[in-house]
């Protein structure tokens, strides 16, 4: 079995409605993210790769770019609430879920998925101390 590594680095804000900090439950905070989504395969391509790392670039960039200095919001909040940080931030992602490392995690995991078949397993660190991983 073979398996490779692209990293990619994003900074993102995000506001949780459930957690047991309640500094970042009751505030809207930043993080300097670390992305590393990874790819395994059993053969290599004609080239003696999985996948080559410019290709996951190209084809992801835009995906973990939509990310980049993005404020995430879960939908759950007020509406009246979210429609006010709308026309104050160019760049909001309203989700589905609590925006934790590891909700998200799991997020981009199936965007990777969908696009390159060959990933096994994202991991995303949300401090230098802590990261959050989902695989199948």
């Amino acid at each position: 079995m073979y398996r490779i590594r692209k990293q990619f680095r994003f900074s993102m804000a995000h506001q949780l409605y459930s957690c047991f900090s309640e500094c970042c439950k009751n505030a809207i905070h930043g993080h300097e993210y670390v992305l590393e989504v990874f790819f395994e395969s059993k053969e290599l391509n004609k080239d003696g790769m999985i996948i080559d790392f410019g290709e996951v670039k190209f084809l992801m960039d835009d995906y973990v770019d939509s990310w980049d200095h993005a404020l995430v919001m879960p939908g759950s909040f007020p509406e009246e609430y979210l429609n006010s940080l709308k026309k104050f931030n160019k760049k909001i992602k309203i989700v589905n879920y609590n925006p934790s490392a590891e909700c998200m995690c799991k997020d981009m995991y199936q965007e990777f998925k969908k696009h390159i078949p060959q990933t096994c397993k994202v991991r995303l660190h949300e401090t230098t101390t802590g990261y959050a991983e989902y695989f199948e």
